[in-house]
């Protein structure tokens, strides 16, 4: 959908509708919850709880090697390339998340971890936190096979093309690609 901007607020407004229709009661007293009129949120009239929309914060990493970068593939949905990502669990720092994330994903540690940017996912209800890293030992990858087909280093000049590049995985494949990390 062009603009890209028309695309995102659908994408947010879908969001928003979900977040409604599964918060019509309260948690607290089962009453009925109605917008609040000051700010985004809902509202038990009986007894004040007031809720906020659910944000779920997810990492998403470029691991380097030297001119290369680490892409993967998911085992179902989305078949394209991609780079690494994951949920951040409860107490768990952005930084904890993403050590844990590709050790169990693909079996590597990294270091020099550096944010890169971040972009509201309201498909998942998520909050990506880009990042960028370097590979601490040049070790084979050992692919956890639960979540993805497929883990591989690509040379600058190999990586592959995406038609939808609209995501912030996309937008940092590409800084990489151009010599921006």
């Amino acid at each position: 959908m062009q603009p890209q901007w028309l695309s995102f607020a659908s994408a947010t407004a879908t969001h928003l509708g979900w977040w409604y229709n599964a918060h019509r009661f309260c948690g607290i007293c089962g009453k009925p919850l109605v917008q609040y009129t000051v700010e985004r949120a809902l509202v038990c009239m009986d007894c004040q709880e007031k809720i906020y929309p659910e944000i779920t914060p997810a990492i998403i990493v470029a691991i380097t090697n030297g001119e290369k970068i680490l892409l993967t593939k998911f085992l179902t949905g989305y078949q394209k390339y991609a780079l690494l990502s994951g949920y951040v669990e409860i107490g768990e720092t952005l930084e904890k998340t993403l050590k844990r994330e590709v050790f169990e994903e693909v079996g590597l540690s990294i270091h020099d971890i550096q944010y890169y940017s971040s972009q509201p996912w309201p498909f998942a209800h998520s909050l990506l936190v880009g990042f960028t890293a370097k590979l601490d030992e040049d070790l084979p990858i050992k692919l956890e096979t639960d979540e993805l087909s497929e883990a591989r280093w690509f040379e600058r000049d190999k990586i592959p093309h995406d038609d939808q590049p609209l995501s912030l995985t996309w937008t940092m494949i590409e800084a990489f690609r151009n010599h921006k990390f």
